[in-house]
C-alpha cells in the first residue's frame, strides 16, 4: 500500500505539475522539463513508496514520448515499473505505455512485444480511446504472426 504524501508536498507536486503542463503548451520543454522533475525531487525517498509516484512516472514517460526524447522516456518506463510493483493491473498500463513509447520510437519489433501480449489477453480492450495506429498496427502484427 502506497503511503499517502503529505498534503503541503502533495500541493507543491501539483503546481509544479500544472506549470510544467503551461510550460509544455508554450514549447517551453526545457522549463516543462525543469518543472516536472522539480515535482519528483518534492517526494521525500523512497519515493516510489509514495501514492503520487506512479502517476508522476507515467505523466515523465508520456512528456518525453511526446517530445521525442525516447532514451528519457525508456528510462521512466522503468521507473513507472517500480512504482507500480508487480501485480496483474499495472501489467496493462506499464505494457501499453511501453509499447507506445517503442512504436514512437519506430522500434516496432519491441512494440509488438508489448502489445500483442495485450491484444491476445484483452482484445480491443487496452487499445480503445488510444490513437488508432496502435491498434491497427497489433491487428496487423497478430494477423501477420498466423
Amino acid at each position: 500500500m502506497a503511503t499517502k504524501l503529505p498534503e503541503n508536498l502533495t500541493k507543491e507536486v501539483y503546481a509544479l505539475g500544472a506549470a510544467g503542463r503551461e510550460a509544455w503548451k508554450r514549447g517551453a520543454l526545457d522549463e516543462a522539463e525543469t518543472d516536472f522533475l522539480k515535482a519528483w525531487k518534492v517526494l521525500p525517498e523512497p519515493k516510489r513508496q509514495y501514492d503520487l509516484a506512479p502517476s508522476l512516472c507515467r505523466g515523465f514517460v508520456i512528456f518525453y514520448r511526446d517530445t521525442k526524447q525516447f532514451d528519457k522516456a525508456r528510462h521512466w518506463l522503468s521507473e513507472m515499473r517500480e512504482a507500480y510493483g508487480p501485480g496483474t493491473g499495472p501489467d496493462l498500463t506499464v505494457g501499453f505505455l511501453s509499447g507506445t513509447v517503442y512504436f514512437e520510437a519506430g522500434d516496432l519489433d519491441k512494440a509488438s512485444q508489448f502489445f500483442l501480449p495485450l491484444f491476445e489477453q484483452y482484445g480491443n480492450r487496452p487499445f480503445s480511446g488510444e490513437d488508432k495506429k496502435y491498434l491497427e498496427f497489433v491487428k496487423r502484427v497478430s494477423k501477420d504472426k498466423k
